[in-house]
């Protein structure tokens, strides 16, 4: 029986929000404009932030060469500090030196190229003609494997 009274509550037109159409239409304009104008603010911030700290980690004595993961929250690095190349192991609370390469033991590797999302994106797109996935001969189910 209660269930029956909730149902009638939830559906009974007395309940529903008043107001016609166009000030319903208004509201949710209202709404929307407030949500863009907020994910705007949002976007603007983030790429901002970002700006400043871009600036603060380039440096030009010291950079961060390789990273290799040796368990979870520990790493070795090669760290370019002026003109030296350092060995460090890096943990949760410590860093620590493991040795210091003489000046023919690392030679750096060729960075990859970062460009923009968008060149990734079009990159990976495939032209219009190639839309189908190309055909090949194994596993086409004729029964020659």
């Amino acid at each position: 029986m209660s269930e029956i009274r909730i149902l009638l509550t939830l559906t009974d037109p007395a309940t529903t929000p008043s107001g016609n159409a166009a000030t319903n239409i208004a509201r949710f304009l209202t709404l929307l404009v407030i949500f863009l104008l907020v994910l705007g603010v949002t976007f603007y911030t983030t790429k901002f932030i970002a700006r400043t700290q871009q600036g603060r980690v380039n440096s030009t004595n010291m950079e961060i060469m390789e990273t290799m993961p040796v368990a979870n929250g520990k790493y070795l690095q090669i760290v370019r500090i002026g003109g030296k190349y350092v060995v460090l192991a890096i943990a949760k609370d410590s860093i620590t030196k493991i040795t210091e390469l003489a000046e023919g033991e690392y030679v750096p590797s060729e960075k990859p190229q970062t460009g923009s999302f968008g060149d990734l994106i079009k990159k990976f797109a495939k032209p219009d003609g190639d839309a189908a996935p190309a055909k090949t001969d194994k596993g086409e189910g004729n029964g020659d494997q």
